[in-house]
């Protein structure tokens, strides 16, 4: 009865065998395609990355040169200067000539 009994309990066992692979390998393919699916969005996401660090950079540069210039507002010789360029100010006694530009 034993011998009877060895290939069916061999069977079984064969066939849970496949049973447990064929699920290792659906586990496989599913971490592979996850793996490329997270792999395509991680590379779309560190473009964007470098895109807003590079114009990080730009509004940072920008922002020093507008602090420069509200800075230089505070200095009274740099406003008369520019009042004498925009809006053609002058001292007492001063003369104003304008020329033409040059092409």
């Amino acid at each position: 009865m034993s011998k009877n009994q060895a290939p069916a309990n061999n069977k079984g066992q064969k066939r849970r065998m496949r049973i447990f692979m064929f699920f290792v390998l659906l586990f496989s393919i599913w971490t592979g395609y996850t793996a490329y699916l997270q792999s395509g969005l991680l590379t779309e996401k560190e473009e964007q990355l470098k895109q807003l660090q590079a114009a990080s950079v730009a509004e940072q540069k920008l922002q020093a040169e507008l602090a420069y210039k509200a800075n230089r507002l505070n200095d009274k010789e740099y406003l008369a200067e520019l009042a004498r360029k925009q809006w053609y100010l002058t001292k007492p006694g001063e003369i104003i000539y304008i020329l033409p530009e040059q092409k």
